[in-house]
């Protein structure tokens, strides 16, 4: 029995291993091939969102490595955080930051989510800005049909809906996936949205509901097992109050990834003081 639990837990990992490097060649091909080909950027400059994307899967293998001696789930943490950093972050800086604090945690055994964390202090390193290089030079506007086809405005590898929506019919796959957070999450967002903009007469309704980074968050980090609420009743709790805290955040990409960080903040302290949870393994 045990080892059926391991091996779907390994099985969990793979999937996400998968579906990020499904958005990773995506967001390559989106923020980078694409102006290559049109001769609009050079080929090192179309290189950088695959550099940034991987940069934090490499860093975790390493992490893994010296730690554990073994893989372990840095891997995994670096490629989640990689993947949702601007495309104007420094490759070098970045690689630093992820790496030394995903070595902290692992290295004195800290629970508390080492994601969010790096991840909202290298958005605000780069003054939130997300727009690729042909789009921070020039005035884009997107359609409601090139948002849901992956040409919004995103982290160098989050900005396809369609792929994010296939992501998490393949995520559900898994026993150990806790997709009873994601969808909640999700369901919750998209519910305030709707009635929210049919309120106040909001003209962009479709996109607001196809923000890219909201699915995101609420498929990949926001459900992520170890952390997490651990009682099913919190999880319910934890999906609800989080859908509510990244619709008040909605407006700007680094607001979404702050709302979960608070979310996901309060929900482990919460653990902790009812002892579910310790702050050391």
């Amino acid at each position: 029995m045990l080892h059926n639990h391991y091996k779907e837990k390994i099985n969990l990992n793979v999937i996400y291993l998968i579906c990020l490097l499904l958005l990773t060649f995506y967001g390559f091909y989106k923020n980078g091939l694409n102006y290559y080909f049109d001769n609009q950027i050079t080929f090192l400059e179309a290189l950088k969102p695959l550099e940034i994307s991987l940069s934090g899967l490499f860093v975790g293998l390493i992490v893994d490595m010296l730690i554990y001696h073994k893989l372990a789930n840095n891997y995994l943490l670096g490629f989640l955080i990689s993947v949702s950093l601007p495309y104007q972050i420094s490759v070098i800086i970045s690689t630093i930051i992820i790496g030394i604090i995903l070595f902290i945690f692992s290295k004195f055994k800290i629970t508390f989510s080492p994601i969010y964390l790096i991840i909202i202090i290298l958005i605000f390193i780069v003054n939130n800005n997300y727009a690729n290089i042909i789009e921070n030079n020039n005035q884009i506007f997107y359609k409601t049909i090139d948002i849901f086809l992956g040409k919004n405005i995103g982290g160098v590898a989050i900005t396809n809906i369609l792929l994010l929506i296939i992501s998490l019919i393949f995520l559900c796959t898994s026993f150990y996936y806790k997709k009873e957070i994601a969808l909640i999450t999700l369901v919750t967002y998209l519910g305030l949205t709707f009635f929210g903009s049919i309120i106040n007469d909001d003209a962009n309704l479709f996109i607001n509901l196809l923000n890219s980074s909201v699915f995101y968050n609420s498929i990949f980090l926001i459900p992520f097992n170890n952390y997490s609420p651990i009682n099913k009743k919190n999880q319910i709790f934890y999906a609800l109050f989080s859908g509510i805290c990244i619709f008040i955040g909605k407006n700007s990409i680094s607001g979404v990834f702050l709302a979960a960080f608070i979310s996901n903040t309060i929900f482990y302290l919460i653990d902790i003081l009812s002892k579910k949870r310790t702050f050391i393994a």
